[in-house]
């Protein structure tokens, strides 16, 4: 199951990555892709990207991927997100891509990786999704 582009932009709606202008191209349960514009709101204050805009862009990334994945009224967070920076932009755009480890009852496991406008790798990332299952009373 593919999402169609208007759904891919519903899912973004009202939320940080739309602040942060993150799109979404592609999510898959297998896969899901976006980008996001650098823009100066976005720099730290030597002006380079912030990691924490890097770091928002792949989990969400992963959490669209786990929210394909979950059974229905199933829920989760993010429970572990470990991130290796490899390189910085001051311009340009970066692109990343989330696809999943383990899917489990329990947790799910994404790795995904940022890349810049060059196609230069920026950052790899480990997270894990704990899933809350719906009460019953």
């Amino acid at each position: 199951m593919e999402l169609d582009p208007a759904a891919l932009k519903r899912l973004t709606q009202g939320t940080l990555a739309e602040l942060l202008g993150i799109t979404l191209t592609y999510a898959s349960p297998q896969r899901v892709a976006g980008a996001m514009p650098m823009r100066a709101e976005l720099t730290q204050p030597f002006g380079f990207i912030h990691g924490g805009a890097v770091m928002t862009l792949l989990d969400t990334l992963a959490g669209i991927g786990s929210a394909l994945n979950v059974p229905p009224a199933t829920s989760f967070t993010t429970v572990e997100f470990k991130i290796n920076f490899l390189r910085s932009i001051r311009a340009g755009s970066v692109s990343g891509e989330a696809t999943p480890v383990h899917l489990g009852r329990r947790t799910h496991v994404w790795q995904a990786v940022a890349h810049d406008h060059e196609g230069r790798q920026m950052a790899l990332v480990t997270l894990t999704q704990m899933l809350i299952e719906p009460h019953t009373h």
